[in-house]
């Protein structure tokens, strides 16, 4: 698939792979992993997921990448806070 069909996927809010809860092999297994407090957690094409979230709650540091700057737009503002960004080249 083209990057396009993603932006446009994101523009029209045509979202279904998106779930509105945390995933649940994160409650399941994130013990497992015995990360110390602010570990940093890399979250590929994270969208806006609730996971973001959840594991800044546990005390995490969440790296993540998206291709939709909507996307992370709006996660930044369901999450209430400023995002720092960098492009890479």
């Amino acid at each position: 698939m083209h990057e396009q069909f993603w932006h446009q996927k994101w523009e029209k809010d045509e979202i279904g792979f998106h779930e509105g809860e945390v995933n649940r092999f994160l409650y399941d297994y994130f013990n497992v992993l015995k990360l110390a407090a602010g570990a940093r957690v890399f979250v590929p094409l994270c969208g806006k997921t609730r996971d973001i979230a959840w594991l800044l709650d546990k005390g995490m540091k969440v790296v993540g990448v998206e291709l939709s700057e909507h996307a992370i737009k709006q996660l930044f503002a369901e999450l209430n806070l400023e995002p720092k960004c960098r492009e890479l080249s």
